[in-house]
């Protein structure tokens, strides 16, 4: 018989043998969930995790990887329940863990709550705290600041699949991807991996912006894996666009089987994209994802979104330098803490004033991604504001991208699918500081100030885009366009017009022009002002270099070309003077060759400078061949080259409009 000590012993060693295969088989359904988690196969990781909670597994480790579970699948009510498991636990978690909770909570409307939990993060990482940005009543508050600026609507071309992403060709077109032709609906949110086979279209843009005629783009930029979010040149030259890491026929993968999103580069040959070539590193890599090219204003940098260096799901801002011939820096630089969160950050697009604008999730909103719009002040730090509602509401809203017509497209999933719409803003989004840059300076004569002097910026189409006037002390000061050319006027009763080309400037740009102007009846020549009166030959007082032409020709030469524009910018200044071109040959020649050859030369001296932006009102022109020689050097006389040449001019005579 087995003793009673025994018996207790053997049911104890039984009891301890089911509770250890318990555990073995717990960790297996552990290392199970683990496997799915670590593929980014969120939705069956979810169910195994649920399962795992559901028999009483209360790990750490379990609630946080169940609510990742939900929080990467849009399940944000889900994922919040889950991570309240754990901020109720008392343990403590990475600071990581408390953002993405805040994020769940302000994506299901809870954002009083949320702020709660933001004010843990910052306490954590010893950041500024931020916090009360999340609060309900002052996230409502500075939405609203921003909110009723748009009108809107969805454009024609969307399906029932997922359309997104518009890149403006030239103005006429666009550019976007769609998944109408695999019947893929695109998961963009949710993995940087997920092979959903989007391919590029373009569409016409209408008078009233909608988007018609979709076709598949030509070319090599369509493959059968997935390619997005062109940014093309203003010239329609090049485009950059998103694609799966695949060249050369193959999909590429690293150690673990997992495909990469790269950025690529095409040309436009003939309306077709070809050359398509993959950028070089530290853009691309086969260990993370880059994609969602941007270019900014002057083409000098690449934005684009990066998950390098960040845990799953988790992407920020970059930007590279970009020169002519797709030539990439090696400077890439993560764009500071004011603009990367550690939510997601993506879809940048740079407008012509340099706003960036982007989609967060980790910048206070709506829910789900926000449009955001950003600039820098003037010691170079981002100011970062939410665009406002109608763009933003508590779904996906991103890809915002706008024209100088102030018209532009966004995409968003508000009807539980990707779609693309028109908008018209009304109203320019306020940072609470001037964005524009600042022309200023001192208007003079002599160094004694002019006051009450006009002061008038134009564009390239030549239409006025401000005026203002001098103090008495001669200062003035006015606001410009960013990243436009313009031409300043400077003009006064009495006194001669001075025109100054400015290039473009940056945002928040400070330019000094500081202008002397002389009366109306001098100009300058070598420095010193010399008068000019009725009748007079301007060619004489400007000290001009003889105008020549090609022999026997009327072409004006390349080294006469800047004398001319001598004249140009006195006409210019002196909006009262009207020319007259008198061209003479010299005695060389038939008569009647010389005075037709005359006549061409002075119609090519006068059309020279009306297409240098001088009214055609203002000029005249006529020949006179040989009829009008300055030495005995006529017909029949021997003369040297010297003084044929003296009888081989153009004048430019004088005279005062009403």
């Amino acid at each position: 018989m087995i003793s009673k000590k025994i018996k207790t012993a053997l049911v104890l060693l039984c009891i301890c043998l089911v509770q250890i295969g318990g555990l073995k088989a717990q960790d297996k359904k552990i290392e199970r969930a683990k496997e799915f988690y670590d593929k980014f196969a969120f939705v069956e990781a979810a169910k195994l995790y649920k399962k795992l909670v559901d028999k009483g597994n209360t790990s750490l480790e379990v609630y946080t990887k169940l609510g990742n579970s939900y929080y990467f699948n849009g399940q944000y009510s889900d994922a919040a329940e889950s991570y309240s498991k754990v901020f109720n636990s008392g343990q403590n978690a990475e600071p990581e863990f408390y953002f993405r909770y805040a994020q769940a909570l302000n994506n299901t409307k809870r954002y009083n709550e949320a702020s709660v939990v933001m004010k843990k993060y910052y306490t954590m990482t010893n950041k500024k705290d931020l916090s009360e940005n999340w609060q309900e009543e002052k996230l409502m508050a500075n939405i609203q600041k921003q909110s009723g600026r748009y009108d809107f609507k969805p454009v024609s071309i969307n399906t029932p699949v997922s359309d997104f992403g518009t890149a403006f060709n030239q103005n006429e077109k666009i550019v976007y991807a769609s998944a109408k032709d695999t019947g893929v609906i695109f998961k963009r949110k949710h993995s940087w991996n997920e092979k959903s086979f989007m391919k590029l279209y373009s569409a016409d843009i209408t008078a009233n912006g909608d988007l018609e005629n979709s076709t598949l783009l030509k070319g090599e930029v369509n493959t059968k894996y997935h390619q997005s979010s062109p940014a093309i040149t203003k010239d329609g030259k090049y485009m950059y666009f998103t694609r799966n890491n695949f060249s050369d026929g193959k999909l590429g993968i690293d150690k673990n089987k997992t495909t990469f999103l790269k950025i690529y580069v095409a040309e436009n040959v003939k309306g077709e994209w070809k050359n398509v070539k993959e950028l070089a590193f530290p853009i691309n890599s086969d260990g993370f994802s880059s994609a969602h090219p941007a270019l900014s204003s002057d083409e000098s940098q690449l934005f684009f979104v990066s998950d390098r260096n960040n845990s799953f799901g988790n992407s920020d801002l970059y930007v590279v330098s970009l020169k002519k011939g797709n030539i990439i820096g090696n400077d890439v630089t993560k764009l500071g803490d004011e603009i990367n969160t550690p939510g997601r950050e993506t879809y940048p697009y740079v407008d012509n004033k340099g706003i960036l604008y982007f989609s967060s999730d980790g910048h206070p909103g709506l829910g789900g991604l926000d449009v955001f719009a950003a600039i820098k002040d003037s010691d170079g730090k981002y100011h970062v504001v939410n665009a406002g509602d109608g763009v933003n509401t508590s779904a996906d809203d991103f890809a915002y991208s706008i024209n100088d017509a102030k018209k532009g497209y966004f995409s968003s999933n508000r009807s539980d699918n990707d779609d693309i719409y028109s908008f018209t803003e009304n109203r320019p989004i306020d940072f609470n500081f001037e964005i524009r840059p600042t022309i200023s300076g001192v208007v003079s004569e002599n160094g004694i100030p002019v006051p009450n002097a006009d002061i008038e910026v134009f564009n390239l189409n030549n239409e006025s885009i401000g005026k203002t006037k001098t103090d008495n002390d001669g200062n003035y000061k006015i606001l410009v366009e960013p990243f436009q050319s313009v031409k300043v006027v400077y003009s006064k009763p009495g006194y001669a017009n001075k025109t100054i080309e400015v290039p473009p400037l940056k945002a928040l740009e400070k330019k000094e022009l500081n202008i002397d102007v002389t009366k109306e009846l001098e100009v300058i020549v070598e420095g010193q002002k010399v008068k000019i009166n009725e009748g007079d030959d301007l060619a004489k007082k400007l000290k001009l270099n003889p105008i020549y032409f090609d022999l026997n020709g009327y072409n004006i030469r390349q080294s006469s070309k800047k004398e001319l524009d001598k004249v140009v910018a006195v006409m210019k200044d002196h909006t009262n003077i009207t020319i007259k071109v008198n061209s003479y040959t010299d005695s060389r020649g038939r008569d009647e060759y010389n005075m037709k050859l005359s006549g061409n030369r002075a119609k090519s001296t006068v059309d020279y400078i009306i297409n240098a932006g001088i009214a055609k009102e203002r000029l005249s022109g006529e020949g006179f061949g040989e009829t009008s020689l300055l030495n005995n050097c006529s017909n029949g006389v021997k003369c040297s080259e010297q003084e044929h040449e003296l009888n081989r001019r153009s004048e430019f005579i004088i005279s005062f409009g009403k």
